[in-house]
């Protein structure tokens, strides 16, 4: 397919995913305004997540029963919800992955300007992944990621309140990360001097994100 083909094809995948929402909720504002602009779109996205697997050793997770995924979450977490995940497995591990997203641009000008966006809002594994008439692709990973074991052979090895802690706090940086980003992606779409935009922060992860979660998650004593 060529460029405009293909951006049909996921646009239409966007659309039917978001109305049965496994698009990320934090994400679907912005693929919305990036699949709009003439020269953009995108192709697959994740906000960042915590999550819990079930595995003897992250080092050969590979292979049928050597690797599966017990919970995700795109949101900071309670110490109750891991718990109850992770109940009664022997080999788990808190996994953290920053955001993801790939991009596919129409020619190499637009293709450098969402690299430079990128990196300029810290996402510094920025690479082209192909080329061809369809356009460039690019995939934009963050950093921020933890690997921990939590038990092990059916033993404890990390105090859950703490690695729950550590856990939403990377979590929470890669959110402000990503940000940054919308903010950035956001000016070059529409030749912005700046990459910053505060009230894309304040909405996006004050008022709609971190509120709700305390209201729907925690209890009112803990909120």
């Amino acid at each position: 397919m060529d460029f405009d083909a293909r951006k049909r094809s996921f646009l239409e995948r966007l659309t039917r995913e978001a109305a049965h929402g496994r698009v990320d909720w934090d994400l679907v504002e912005f693929l919305q305004q990036v699949n709009g602009h003439e020269h953009i779109y995108t192709t697959s996205s994740c906000s960042g997540r915590i999550a819990l697997a079930e595995a003897h050793s992250l080092s050969y997770s590979k292979g049928p029963g050597r690797f599966r995924f017990v919970a995700k979450w795109h949101r900071p977490v309670t110490r109750s919800e891991v718990a109850r995940a992770a109940s009664g497995l022997r080999n788990v591990w808190l996994l953290v992955r920053g955001p993801i997203l790939h991009f596919v641009a129409r020619d190499e000008e637009w293709a450098a300007a969402i690299i430079r966006a990128a990196r300029d809002s810290g996402f510094k594994r920025t690479c082209v992944v192909s080329r061809g008439r369809h356009g460039t692709v690019i995939e934009v990973v963050g950093d921020d990621r933890l690997d921990m074991p939590l038990v092990l052979d059916g033993e404890e090895v990390a105090a859950l309140g703490t690695a729950v802690d550590v856990a939403n706090e990377v979590l929470l940086y890669a959110k402000l990360r990503l940000a940054r980003l919308i903010g950035c992606i956001d000016a070059v779409l529409h030749g912005a001097s700046t990459c910053l935009d505060p009230h894309t922060f304040r909405k996006t992860y004050i008022r709609g994100g971190y509120r709700g979660f305390r209201m729907t998650i925690l209890s009112p004593k803990d909120r």
